[in-house]
This record gives structure tokens, C-alpha cells and sequence, in this order.
């Protein structure tokens, strides 16, 4: 079964992996604004965010689509999100305010 979102609330929440800036690596913490990069390839049912920018280093546009992909470029910021039953933080997207987005036909294919 096909489940779509808007892709703000798609990310909003999300668990990220890193808190660095993939540019500049500065560290980035709860409440900093940031861009995130997302990707779903063709034929997966998950997102991934491999990328994670700081207000200074983020893109305004996603220069190079992937053919096959669905990629998003959406501003919000850091947030903590806890789970009561096992007290455990996470970092996640919150706040997103703005997301641009290529489909899996803007691409172009690499060779």
C-alpha cells in the first residue's frame, strides 16, 4: 500500500544519524537552524537523510537531480524528541518551513 505526505510532515520528526554539518562539520545541536538533504530511490519505500547542513553552508537548490530519485532540500531546525518507556533522546527535524523537491524524472543519468 502506496502512504503519501506532504513532505513537511514526511520529515518532520525524523531521527537523524549525524549532528554534524556534511560541509563544514560544526556541530549542530537541539534548536539550530539547519537544511536537511533527503532521498528516496525508485523502487524503496524508506527515506534516508545523508545530509545535513548548518545555516552557512546550506544549499538553496538541488543542483544535480539523480535520475531515479526523489530528493528533497527542506529548512527547519534541530529538535529533541524522547522516548518515556526507554529514556532515550533522539535528534530530529523540526519546524520544517520550506522544502524543495526533484522527482525521479529531473535526473540525469551518470555514467
Amino acid at each position: 500500500m502506496l502512504v503519501t505526505a506532504p513532505a513537511d510532515q514526511l520529515l518532520t520528526g525524523f531521527q537523524l544519524v549525524e549532528n554534524r554539518c556534511s560541509y563544514c562539520k560544526t556541530e549542530l545541536c537541539d534548536g539550530d537552524p539547519v537544511s536537511a538533504y533527503a532521498v528516496r530511490y525508485a523502487g524503496d519505500e524508506s527515506w534516508s537523510i545523508p545530509r545535513l547542513y548548518c545555516r552557512d553552508c546550506h544549499p538553496t537548490t538541488i543542483a544535480d537531480p539523480t535520475l531515479g530519485a526523489t530528493e528533497l532540500l527542506a529548512e527547519g531546525r534541530l529538535g529533541c524528541m524522547m522516548d518515556a518507556a526507554t529514556q532515550q533522546t533522539s535528534l530530529t527535524l523540526l519546524g520544517i518551513e520550506r522544502v524543495i523537491q526533484s522527482v525521479p524524472e529531473d535526473g540525469r543519468a551518470t555514467l
